[in-house]
């Protein structure tokens, strides 16, 4: 027993460290340790974008809104949308313009006719926008499922291994065991590390388009009832829309 803490202590130096461990791990668990790292970059690199991206559009959403309240009853809000080109609800707001101007009011065109037909040319917008803001999400989903198993890829293959060292060298000393748990247990530690950012980060951005999705469905409702409905027709609208 002696011995092998003398030999611990001086082979210390050498596999004390996790970058020395890693430079003398097998193939295997070198390539599991590629696999996982650059999931948990390209996890990271869309975490950074999407919040990036999620921020110009609230801001943008928020001035938009500002502007778009400030207009007159019925006033024609194509120039304000082109002016807030960040803003999704500007785009669900030009789709419904768009469409009561292919649509205009007349003899043959009711208004609840011209309020259902925009509501679903918004709600069409709103679907697109909302893809565009979704995109990437699902490699954060597969990422955080995924991850931990290829971890427990790497961390099987180091105790097997340690068995197999066990089997060759005749001992189960901590001299030989040590190396393969220690590599079973940065494989480990990897895959949490390339999940957990990832199971977060799309949690988190899959609350946010929920909120996105109903403000945009909010705001569908408030451009139509400032553009198409009658004075009073506020909950005919309404009702029309829980129909549609």
């Amino acid at each position: 027993m002696a011995l092998d803490v003398l030999i611990l202590q001086l082979g210390g130096g050498l596999r004390a460290s996790v970058p020395a461990l890693i430079a003398e791990s097998s193939l295997f668990a070198k390539a599991i340790l590629v696999i996982l790292v650059v999931l948990s970059v390209y996890s990271w690199a869309i975490i950074w974008n999407r919040w990036r991206l999620f921020a110009r559009v609230q801001k943008a959403d928020q001035v938009f809104v500002g502007a778009f309240r400030r207009l007159q009853q019925g006033a024609d809000c194509r120039l304000v949308c082109e002016q807030h080109p960040q803003s999704v609800l500007a785009h669900v707001a030009l789709a419904g313009q768009r469409s009561l101007e292919l649509h205009p009011a007349g003899e043959t065109m009711s208004w609840s006719s011209r309020y259902d037909l925009a509501w679903r040319a918004m709600e069409r917008q709103s679907n697109e926008e909302s893809a565009r803001m979704e995109k990437h999400l699902g490699f954060l989903a597969t990422t955080g499922s995924v991850s931990p198993f290829i971890g427990l890829a790497g961390t099987v293959w180091g105790v097997m291994m340690s068995f197999l060292n066990i089997g060759a060298m005749g001992s189960a000393s901590l001299v030989v065991v040590a190396p393969g748990i220690a590599e079973a247990l940065i494989a480990t530690v990897a895959g949490l590390a390339a999940a957990i950012p990832a199971v977060v980060g799309y949690n988190h951005f899959l609350q946010r388009l929920r909120e996105l999705g109903n403000h945009m469905t909010a705001f569908s409702t408030e451009f139509l009832d400032r553009r198409v409905a009658p004075a009073g027709g506020a909950k005919a609208a309404a009702r029309l829309q829980e129909t549609a």
